[in-house]
């Protein structure tokens, strides 16, 4: 039985690369460690289903939990960025703090940079819409 990507080194040694049921390096039993990972992926697979159905809530619980059991999931991460952008403003903050985490996570994550510049471009478009809006009224001058 090996670990799915991005599986963590073995806890015991550091051992890097695919974890079996044994290390191969010090024998340390790793079947807990594969199951947590394993629970972690069939929440990460079910927010999936459920943030194509829009079901944003449900999406968001099924990712706290897989955020939790594997907090280095950067996949975990920026889908949870996006759930939390779809759900809105008040949600805009938490958005845009997992998009930096999933930039530390993986630096060369291209879809967390550009939802990350286009978060820090769109309260400038706000900004400056009202006064667009005054001046095509005739008020505001």
């Amino acid at each position: 039985m090996t670990a799915p990507a991005g599986s963590p080194d073995c806890p015991r040694c550091g051992r890097r690369g695919e974890l079996f049921a044994r290390c191969p390096d010090c024998g340390a039993d790793l079947r807990p460690l594969l199951q947590v990972m394993a629970l972690a992926d069939e929440h990460f697979n079910a927010a999936v289903v459920q943030a194509r159905a829009r079901q944003w809530q449900n999406a968001a619980e099924h990712l706290a939990v897989a955020r939790a059991l594997s907090p280095m999931d950067v996949d975990v991460v920026v889908l949870l960025a996006k759930v939390r952008h779809r759900q809105g403003r008040r949600r805009a903050a938490e958005a845009r703090a997992l998009w930096q985490r999933a930039l530390e996570l993986d630096p060369d994550r291209a879809d967390a940079r550009a939802a990350l510049e286009s978060t820090d471009l769109a309260p400038k478009q706000r900004r400056r819409a009202p006064a667009r809006r005054a001046r095509r009224t005739g008020r505001g001058r």
